[in-house]
């Protein structure tokens, strides 16, 4: 398989899908390199519009052996549903595409399905996760940009089409990304011209929502018991702000601080805490890690599973030495050197206390 579709095989970990975002992460995170524009793609059922023939031809093509291609079909023929509405059930109708979900080979037929995606061959970036496809162009002038991407994209259409495989246009967007000095507020420059995919337009992400829904449950004036604050924090805010954390985990200690601060406001509002109790007392309080503590266990146990993986592409990527922590560049594994916080020493330090006095 080729090496976008190979990073993409399913594992019981989701922390192997944290590898290929790193390398989009770190195609993306360049100062040197002022203009970036990504488009992306979610299929539309992808699981349910698998052409059986199709994939039986790719199947012949990557050489698997006839007598396990011959258990495939069978696997894949002869399915049928039905639609039930109370007690009255519709007639037996044959199911013609996709492959069965919940089932542990579908991933891995879904994998051959796409594997031959067309690479672009105009310098941009093809990047894979599931049933999504990203495209990503940097340059430094948006003229490049805008030179390069429609050929990708027809290139990228044209295959969708020949292997009915249909993309979802609501779902589908094109985020620019700009390093500069001077912070602009338009998130999309205004003359940016429209991309389409398939003769639908691609929208831009011109703006970004902010719901504060858990707010009122989780400040000073809920109701709510602390250990329920707890879980809610840990559950719909820690998991969104910490989502594969490996991979900028060794961002500045200025980037981080605000995550910090997130979390510390939370625990004072939980706890409805004065402004004079220490930040210490209150993580340890709530048997909350410090934010750089709970990323750093996160990338150990990432590294740990990802070093003895069966893909050797996932063992590849996470098998360099870090540079040492003098170098003006940090790399993910720089992080399980560094030493702890500040944080994280005031609540071991309180930790020790308690444990002398008991």
């Amino acid at each position: 398989m080729t090496n976008c579709a190979a990073i993409t095989l399913p594992d019981p970990s989701p922390r192997s899908y944290f590898t290929p975002l790193r390398r989009l992460h770190d195609e993306l995170h360049n100062d040197l390199v002022p203009c970036v524009v990504l488009l992306s793609f979610l299929q539309t059922k992808a699981f349910d519009r698998v052409w059986h023939a199709g994939l039986v031809y790719k199947l012949y093509s990557l050489q698997v052996p006839d007598r396990l291609i011959r258990i495939i079909q069978n696997f894949l023929s002869n399915r049928h549903f039905t639609f039930r509405h109370e007690r009255t059930h519709s007639i037996r109708r044959f199911i013609r595409a996709g492959v069965p979900q919940g089932s542990a080979l579908s991933p891995l037929l879904y994998s051959a399905y796409t594997n031959d995606i067309p690479r672009p061959t105009s310098g941009v970036q093809l990047a894979l996760f599931a049933d999504d496809t990203a495209l990503f162009f940097r340059s430094r002038t948006r003229r490049s940009i805008f030179r390069h991407l429609p050929r990708a994209i027809d290139e990228l259409g044209q295959w969708f089409r020949k292997w009915r495989i249909e993309v979802n246009p609501d779902k589908s967007a094109a985020i620019q990304f700009k390093y500069s000095k001077n912070r602009s507020k338009l998130v999309v420059d205004w003359n940016a011209p429209n991309l389409k995919m398939l003769n639908a337009r691609i929208p831009w992400q011109r703006s970004y929502k902010y719901l504060a829904r858990l707010g009122a449950m989780l400040g000073r004036k809920s109701k709510l018991s602390r250990r329920n604050k707890h879980t809610l924090y840990k559950m719909c805010i820690r998991t969104v702000m910490t989502y594969a954390c490996p991979v900028f985990a060794h961002a500045t200690l200025k980037a981080l601080y605000r995550l910090q601060v997130i979390q510390n406001k939370f625990c004072r509002a939980a706890t409805d805490g004065h402004w004079c109790v220490r930040n210490s007392i209150l993580h340890r309080d709530l048997e909350l890690p410090a934010f750089s503590k709970y990323m750093k266990d996160a990338s150990k146990r990432f590294f740990d599973i990802a070093g003895s993986h069966p893909n050797a592409l996932l063992r590849a990527a996470v098998d360099y030495q870090p540079p040492p922590p003098t170098h003006f560049i940090r790399r993910p594994r720089n992080v399980l050197i560094d030493p702890p916080d500040a944080l994280t020493a005031a609540v071991d330090s309180l930790d020790d206390v308690n444990d002398t006095h008991d």
